[in-house]
């Protein structure tokens, strides 16, 4: 596949010409560029099965905003939960905007199995969409750590397995 049609297929991985004015340094874009193309590839790949391995798990009781909240209060009453909940109106992972990922990193250590279950798709599906050059790690280290895996299927285990494998093989080139 050529870069144009890598590209457009995916647009959102940026162009040579984008990553320059991103402030991307012109040698690293120059030697790098094609690798990072590649991997993005085989990223789009693997985020093209995340609807069917993960399916549409319940929303859970505790939501992003409410993760922070047992972050910054520790200790949340049953109105400020409700107040929180509201604040996060997604009822499905793919609600869950890219935005919301980068700004809730800390969700996975506040969060429960069925956070997890319902989140962690969403947090895979905007990691991956921007492979290899998220600088936003949460949910690799979340995988990695596998606390909360409870709900979790073995496909969906073995789809977290293919994640590590990807951002591992990518990782130090």
């Amino acid at each position: 596949m050529t870069e144009h049609e890598i590209t457009s297929m995916h647009s959102t991985f940026p162009t040579r010409e984008e990553l320059g004015q991103r402030g991307t340094r012109k040698e690293a874009i120059a030697e790098l560029y094609d690798v990072w193309l590649a991997a993005h590839a085989e990223a789009m790949k693997l985020a093209e099965r995340l609807s069917v391995v993960f399916g549409d798990p319940p929303r859970p009781k505790i939501t992003l905003h409410v993760a922070r909240g047992y972050d910054d209060e520790w200790n949340l009453s049953k109105e400020r939960i409700q107040e929180l909940t509201a604040l996060d109106p997604e009822q499905h992972w793919t609600d869950v905007s890219a935005e919301s990922t980068r700004q809730f990193q800390e969700y996975f250590i506040f969060s429960d199995a069925e956070g997890w279950r319902f989140y962690l798709p969403a947090f895979l599906h905007h990691y991956l969409a921007e492979f290899p050059l998220s600088g936003w790690d949460a949910v690799y280290w979340a995988c990695a750590g596998r606390k909360h895996f409870d709900l979790i299927t073995p496909e969906q285990v073995a789809f977290i397995d293919e994640f590590l494998n990807l951002c591992h093989t990518w990782e130090d080139r």
